[in-house]
């Protein structure tokens, strides 16, 4: 019996082309999971900055001066007006 004879070659390239399938869909797999790994990356800096944002607003008084400005007493209304409005 030779030692390579068709039916080895076949079983040999059956089992090459089944091994690059299955590389090709784990590279495929990796990468995916690469992606959605930078994108929650991503949107947790987003998070983060937008805490730090809100926290900065909030040490230097500007969400204080927001809510001066959207409060009723700012109108400089005339008594009545005022009191309705607050």
């Amino acid at each position: 019996m030779r030692l390579h004879d068709s039916w080895t070659e076949d079983m040999m390239c059956r089992r090459g082309r089944r091994l690059a399938r299955m590389r090709e869909a784990a590279f495929d797999d990796r990468a995916q999971a690469t992606l959605e790994y930078a994108l929650t990356v991503a949107a947790l800096m987003a998070v983060v900055a937008a805490l730090a944002l809100l926290w900065r607003a909030g040490e230097t008084g500007v969400l204080a001066r927001l809510v001066e400005d959207a409060c009723s007493h700012v109108l400089d209304g005339m008594g009545l007006l005022d009191i309705a409005l607050y």
